[in-house]
């Protein structure tokens, strides 16, 4: 018994017995894995959902302020086109009416275009104004505020309020930099209103990107419907100083920077001069630098191109650090981790089940062995029953003629014949040798060699027959 238990306990299992066990695991690890992607894919799509709600509405009050911003500078175009010319103390007193609902607009001007023969009445007049110092300005190589040199035109910042902070900017001629020259053409060749690629505004004492809004002015009455007749018609433009970091702070002041990082691109620039403003979150590592939006567009993120007349502004949002480690997937890993311990657990018990199998078949296997045992040992003890059986009979047979022979025999007094059971008379050896297993051999005794052979005779030495 012992031996049959320690060959249990030792088997040898064949390979192709482990094939559905290995089969399970390997459709469980499949399955496991498909189960986990799917529901990682339905926490991103859920993750994305939610920031996307969250950053539409951002996106939503940037443009719609962007927008109340040139409503404002259109409000102010009319102004002039339906009033005609506007003395300074007129525009100042508009533009404080309107300043104070746009945190975002550094200065509201007039700038009136001037050809070169004008210039020394435009200077004498705003001298007698109140400004004793004031000319016309440009910046020089080494970005330092100079007297602007000759040229046929000049686009010149003449009204501007409020004055305070931007006293740097009064006089100064827009045309004399590329960026707002290119501007300040379009309008005038199109009559809509334009927007200048980033610049740095020249009463700007840190390092905040602003675009100028221009409105061009037309003298009235004169015919707009060709380039030829409005470039013959230019009077001017209504400008609006727009601090893009302001402007955008104020659209997000009611909104948490703790989990969302914005950047804003003009998408109408040359690669290189296109981030226009970029806010990142309180939580963010990211430093406050120049990315292009195809960095910026990677992973989790969400973005909108719109209009801002007719230059291509876009806004990218994307979640900070803090959004994404308060947002982990669990659930794909609990996923995971439950579905591939289910797995090792059926593969367990498979395993159980094929030893408990494989256990009974040895021990019906050994069982079957010794019956067959058995079986061979019933026949040979079968066999040597029957032996033994006729080893008895053949016993009790002698037994039987043994006793019929010690029974009382009739003989023959005269020539020695016995009678047997039925009358017959017979010499004794053949009565003899019917009824047991005794046989004779003919020899002579002495006394008859002495009575027959007298001749032969010999007496016998003592010990000797």
């Amino acid at each position: 018994m012992n031996k049959t238990v320690d060959s249990i306990h030792h088997l040898t299992i064949p390979v192709r017995r482990y094939l559905p066990i290995l089969s399970t695991l390997v459709l469980g690890i499949v399955v496991s894995g498909v189960m986990s992607f799917l529901v990682y894919q339905w926490e991103e799509t859920h993750q994305r959902m939610e920031f996307e709600s969250r950053v539409r509405a951002y996106a939503n009050a940037v443009e719609n302020t962007l927008s109340e911003y040139v409503g404002a500078l259109l409000f102010l175009g009319d102004y002039f086109n339906t009033t005609g010319p506007v003395a300074r103390q007129q525009f100042n007193a508009l533009a404080a009416s309107v300043l104070p609902r746009y945190p975002g607009i550094q200065a509201l001007g007039w700038d009136p275009l001037v050809i070169d023969a004008e210039r020394t009445a435009y200077e004498t007049a705003a001298r007698k104004e109140g400004f004793p110092d004031f000319q016309f300005t440009e910046r020089s190589e080494t970005n330092e505020l100079v007297r602007a040199a000759r040229r046929k035109e000049y686009v010149i910042v003449y009204f501007i309020y409020p004055l305070e902070g931007n006293l740097p900017a009064f006089g100064f001629d827009i045309a004399s930099n590329s960026t707002r020259l290119k501007a300040i053409d379009k309008a005038f060749r199109t009559g809509k209103l334009s927007v200048t690629g980033r610049i740095t505004l020249v009463q700007e004492s840190g390092s905040q990107f602003g675009v100028l809004l221009l409105l061009p002015i037309y003298r009235p009455g004169a015919p707009l419907s060709s380039p030829e007749e409005r470039q013959a018609s230019r009077s001017g433009f209504v400008v609006e100083v727009l601090r893009i970091g302001q402007a955008v702070e104020a659209a997000l002041k009611g909104f948490s920077d703790d989990e969302i990082s914005m950047a804003l691109y003009d998408m109408s620039a040359e690669k290189g001069n296109r981030l226009l403003y970029r806010r990142s979150t309180r939580m963010s590592k990211t430093p406050k630098m120049q990315i292009p939006p195809a960095d910026i567009e990677k992973g989790l993120y969400w973005s909108r191109t719109f209009p801002v007349a007719e230059r291509q502004w876009k806004v990218i949002f994307n979640p900070s650090e803090f959004f994404n480690r308060s947002r982990q997937k669990w659930q794909a890993r609990i996923v995971l981790l439950g579905s591939l311990l289910l797995t090792t657990l059926l593969a367990i018990n498979m395993r159980r089940k094929l030893l408990h199998t494989v256990e009974i078949e040895q021990r019906i296997k050994t069982q079957a062995q010794t019956n067959q045992q058995l079986e061979s040992e019933i026949i040979v003890r079968t066999a040597a029953e029957a032996e033994r059986d006729k080893t008895i009979f053949d016993l009790r047979q002698a037994l039987n003629e043994v006793n019929t022979l010690r029974g009382i025999l009739p003989i023959c007094s005269f020539c020695k014949k016995v009678r047997d059971d039925q009358g017959y008379w017979e010499q004794v050896d053949v009565y003899i040798r019917k009824h047991s297993r005794a046989d004779f051999s003919h020899s002579i005794c002495p006394e008859c060699v002495k009575d027959h052979y007298p001749g032969i005779y010999e007496k016998p030495k003592p010990g000797k027959e």
